[in-house]
C-alpha cells in the first residue's frame, strides 16, 4: 500500500481561527509590551545612578565618526522585538500542531470506521510525521493479518467443504451397497462379492483421504526453523525410491528410470517428508500420466546451493488452464476425475508444502511429449531459493493460488 504525502490543506474556519489566534497574541504581546516599558521607564527615572552606568555603556558604542551605533535603549527595544516574534512564533506554530493533530485524528476516525485501504497521507514537521508514518504501518500490519485471518478462515472452509464432498462420495456408496447386502438384495453369490468389493474400494479410498489429509495437516503445521533436518545421500535415496515402484510400474506395463548427475550429493533435509514428496510425484505419474510407457526420476546439482529434483512422465499432457493449480489441494485435472485414478486432490498440495517449508519451490511443464514436476530444493537447511527469472511468473501464480 503506497502513501502520496502532501501538506495538509487548511480549511477556510483553521485559517481564520489561526489568524484570530495571531490578532490577539500580539495583543496580548503589545500590552506586556506596554507594562514592561512603562516599568522600566519608573525604574529608570528614579534610579539615577543606573541611569549614568547605561548612559556610560551607550556611549562607549559609539563609531570614531562621532555616529552611534548602540545604545542601551536601542538594545533593549530589539530585545524585546526579538522576544515577541519568538513568542508569537512559538503561539502559531503550537495552533498549527494542534490543527495537524485534528486532521490525524479525524483519519484515525475513517480507518477506524471500517476504510482499512486507507493510510494517512500528510507530510508533517518533527515527531508528527514519524506518528504518521508508524500509525500507517501499523495499519498494514493490521490489514496484513486480517487479510491472512481471512484467507485461513476461507481455506478452512474450503477444506471442510471438500473434505465433506469427497467423504460423502464413497460413504454413501458404502452404505448403500452394504444396504443391498444387509436386506439381501444379491441374486447371487457372485453378485454378493461384488458388492463386498465396492464396499472395500471405497472404504479404502476413504482411508487414502484421511491418510493423505493427516498427513497434509501435519505438513503444514510444521515450521522452516523447526524443521528436523539429516544430511541425506540423495542419489542413494532417488534409486532406492526408484526401486520401491519396481512391482507397481511391471503391473501397468510402465519403466521406471533413475539418474543423476552427480555420483555423491549430501543434502540437508527431511528424510521423511523429502520421501514422501518424491513418492507423491510418481504415484501421481502412475495414476494420470494415462498413455505413458516411462517415468523417469533424475538428480541435478544446479550449483553449490541448488539441487533440482524432476520426475517425469510421458504420459497424457496436462492441459494449459490446469499448469497453473495442480499444486492447490482438492484439485484435479477435470479429465483426471474417474473412478479407475481415485485420487483425492492432497497429493502435490502435500509435494508443494514440503518443499516450500524446506525453503524451495516447486515448478510444472508440459508438453505433449513429457509431463515433468521439478523440485528446487536448496542443498543446506537454512536458505531459501527464489525462482529463476523465466520461472517467476509461473512460480507467483502458483504462490497466489495458495
Amino acid at each position: 500500500m503506497k502513501t502520496n504525502t502532501k501538506t495538509i490543506q487548511l480549511t477556510h474556519k483553521e485559517r481564520i481561527s489561526l489568524f484570530t489566534d495571531a490578532v490577539l497574541t500580539s495583543l496580548f504581546i503589545l500590552i506586556i509590551n506596554f507594562l514592561v516599558f512603562f516599568a522600566t521607564e519608573v525604574y529608570y527615572s528614579t534610579h539615577p545612578d543606573w541611569r549614568n552606568t547605561l548612559i556610560r555603556f551607550g556611549n562607549s558604542l559609539i563609531a570614531g565618526n562621532h555616529i552611534e551605533l548602540w545604545s542601551w535603549s536601542n538594545g533593549f527595544i530589539v530585545m524585546i522585538a526579538a522576544l515577541d516574534m519568538f513568542v508569537l512564533y512559538i503561539r502559531l506554530f503550537m495552533h498549527y500542531k494542534r490543527i495537524q493533530e485534528q486532521h490525524i485524528i479525524r483519519d484515525l476516525h475513517y480507518i477506524a470506521d471500517g476504510n482499512f485501504d486507507y493510510t494517512i497521507p500528510y507530510k508533517l514537521l518533527g515527531d508528527d510525521q514519524k506518528i504518521v508514518e508508524s500509525i500507517n504501518i501499523l495499519v498494514n500490519n493490521v490489514i496484513h493479518s486480517m487479510s491472512e485471518e481471512l484467507n485461513t478462515e476461507r481455506s478452512k472452509d474450503e477444506l471442510i467443504s471438500n473434505v465433506s464432498h469427497d467423504i460423502r462420495t464413497p460413504l454413501t456408496s458404502i452404505i448403500g451397497y452394504l444396504g443391498l447386502i444387509e436386506n439381501k438384495q444379491f441374486k447371487s453369490e457372485e453378485e454378493l462379492y461384488k458388492f463386498i468389493h465396492v464396499a472395500y474400494s471405497k472404504a479404502r479410498q476413504m482411508k487414502s483421504l484421511a491418510d493423505d489429509l493427516f498427513e497434509y495437516t501435519k505438513i503444514t503445521d510444521k515450521d522452516f526453523n523447526k524443521l528436523e533436518t539429516h544430511k541425506i545421500e540423495m542419489k542413494a535415496m532417488l534409486d532406492q525410491i526408484a526401486a520401491e515402484f519396481d512391482l507397481e510400474m511391471a503391473e501397468k506395463g510402465m519403466q521406471i528410470h533413475s539418474k543423476t548427475n552427480f555420483d555423491t550429493l549430501i543434502i540437508e533435509a527431511s528424510p521423511n517428508d523429502l520421501a514422501r514428496a518424491i513418492n507423491n510425484l510418481i504415484t501421481n505419474a502412475l495414476k494420470y500420466g494415462i498413455g505413458g510407457k516411462n517415468i523417469y526420476v533424475e538428480g541435478f546439482r544446479v550449483n553449490e546451493k541448488e539441487l533440482e529434483i524432476k520426475v517425469s512422465n510421458d504420459g497424457e499432457k496436462i492441459p494449459e488452464e490446469s499448469l497453473n493449480h495442480v499444486f492447490d489441494r482438492f484439485y484435479r485435472v477435470e479429465t483426471s476425475r474417474n473412478k479407475s485414478t481415485g485420487g483425492t486432490g492432497l497429493g502435490l498440495a502435500i509435494v508443494f508444502e514440503v518443499v516450500n517449508i524446506h525453503g524451495g519451490y516447486c515448478s510444472v511443464a508440459s508438453s505433449d511429449e513429457l509431463t515433468t514436476f521439478t523440485l528446487h530444493l536448496p542443498i543446506k537447511h537454512g536458505e531459501k531459493l527464489k525462482p529463476n527469472r523465466s520461472e517467476v511468473d509461473n512460480q507467483e501464480v502458483i504462490e497466489d493460488a495458495k
